[in-house]
């Protein structure tokens, strides 16, 4: 017999409270030389585009209109953006795993990924030019963009849509390849099959992308701390078999997560990008002190 797996409740991530947080996070982070940079990024998003002209790519959905290339897509029919050296070096990229697994744990890690995606991005928008946010699988929310300290709103709004969506690995390189500049990128996920991360980030890498992984760690990560019966299915029987959880599985299934993170250490390392468990705070948790650890992350 099989059971349809259904997910828990996800709970609105930005209630009054944590935005409240958020903006005393960003305050905090800005150094005096990015407040005067701020004002200047502001008034350059009103006059226009600067920076140095340094080639085309293809228009991809979620990219900035005001970067198209008429004069390109007249010659050839074929909709161009113009790539920027400064913008491009002053952008920085949320890459976002929305699968089903990270609706699990306590506290629930998708709730810790998603607050971790508002103050990563929040600082890209008052310290950078802007953010793009790649959520592979999201369908139509897969791709947008924000810049200035305005967009702050609708970078929130965005984050608090997106669904629960698994995505291949051929569907994360295809989402990235094409919208990848040469900012950096913050990959925020569980990392549960590390092997299917090492072609990504080395796609990433021939860039010349920095890349920092997030993990929102919780205490299962290391802990197996149920108790009773674990069902065991067959996938291709659907046929189930209740074992008893014993001192001996427990120490077994403990020894499986120390592999595996140790595994997604030695990928991240040989591949030339870090990887930052930061411990998700609780849903009810809003000391500051649990979300600076991203702002030193984040520093200059």
């Amino acid at each position: 017999m099989t059971r349809s797996f259904e997910p828990p409740a996800l709970p609105e991530p930005f209630e009054a409270p944590f935005v409240q947080l958020l903006h005393e996070l960003l305050a905090r982070g800005l150094s005096p030389a990015s407040r005067r940079d701020e004002h200047h990024r502001a008034r350059r998003s009103q006059l226009g585009q600067s920076g140095t002209f340094v080639g085309h790519r293809r228009y991809a959905h979620g990219d900035d209109l005001r970067r198209l290339d008429w004069a390109a897509y007249a010659r050839t029919g074929v909709l161009f953006v113009k790539q920027l050296a400064e913008d491009e070096r002053r952008t920085a990229t949320l890459l976002l795993d929305l699968s089903p697994r990270m609706c699990l744990g306590a506290p629930q890690r998708r709730l810790a990924a998603l607050r971790l995606a508002a103050v990563v991005g929040g600082l890209a928008l008052r310290q950078l030019d802007g953010v793009q946010v790649l959520a592979p699988g999201a369908k139509a929310l897969t791709v947008a963009a924000y810049s200035g300290a305005g967009d702050l709103v609708e970078l929130l709004r965005h984050l608090a849509r997106l669904p629960v969506a698994a995505a291949t690995e051929q569907e994360v390189l295809a989402t990235c390849e094409p919208r990848m500049g040469t900012g950096h990128v913050h990959w925020i996920s569980d990392f549960a099959r590390p092997d299917a991360a090492v072609r990504v980030l080395r796609a990433l890498r021939r860039r010349g992308l920095g890349v920092t992984g997030w993990l929102p760690a919780i205490a299962e990560d290391e802990r197996f701390a149920a108790r009773g019966f674990v069902d065991v299915a067959d996938p291709l029987t659907g046929q189930t078999l209740a074992l008893p959880i014993d001192a001996g599985l427990v120490a077994a299934i403990e020894k499986e997560l120390l592999r595996t993170r140790q595994r997604q250490d030695r990928v991240f390392t040989e591949c030339g990008a870090r990887l930052l468990r930061w411990p998700a705070p609780a849903a009810d948790d809003l000391r500051r002190s649990a979300y600076e650890p991203i702002l030193a992350a984040c520093a200059p």
